[in-house]
């Protein structure tokens, strides 16, 4: 059912802090930023860092609070959103956002017994590099 691992991201209460240590002091590679976002490397799983001051960007208000808290979400893509997510229903698993559409695709996010998040998408076709896993973060 788990694709792979797209994206491990983190939650920064220091943009400027966590680019200087990951991009200047480790040397990764820096593909995309905005000014409540980052991500590295162009390919396989990525890196994203997400700040979660609430000053900006709507995705910092969204997961402000009880689900930041854990620092991190790991995002997974899925080649069957729906019946895993029955299946983990059934187990017990507990949904911080239940399956929805997107225009993306399908997305879910769950939590581990710790309250790390994970993201659970089924992509549409070629939208992959649009997919955003904390734009779509919203629980209503």
């Amino acid at each position: 059912m788990f694709r792979r691992l797209d994206a491990v991201i983190l939650f920064t209460s220091d943009l400027k802090r966590a680019v200087e240590f990951y991009r200047d002091d480790l040397g990764l590679p820096l593909q995309n930023a905005t000014n409540d976002t980052v991500e590295f490397f162009s390919s396989g799983t990525k890196i994203i860092i997400k700040s979660v001051d609430g000053k900006t960007g709507a995705g910092a208000e969204q997961v402000k609070g009880k689900a930041a808290r854990s620092g991190i979400l790991l995002g997974f893509t899925i080649q069957n959103i729906d019946e895993l997510c029955e299946l983990l229903k059934k187990k017990g698993v507990r949904f911080l956002k239940e399956p929805r559409e997107e225009a993306f695709g399908k997305h879910a996010i769950i939590l581990d017994p710790d309250e790390h998040m994970i993201s659970l998408a089924q992509i549409k076709g070629a939208v992959q590099e649009e997919f955003d896993l904390l734009g779509a973060i919203g629980t209503e």
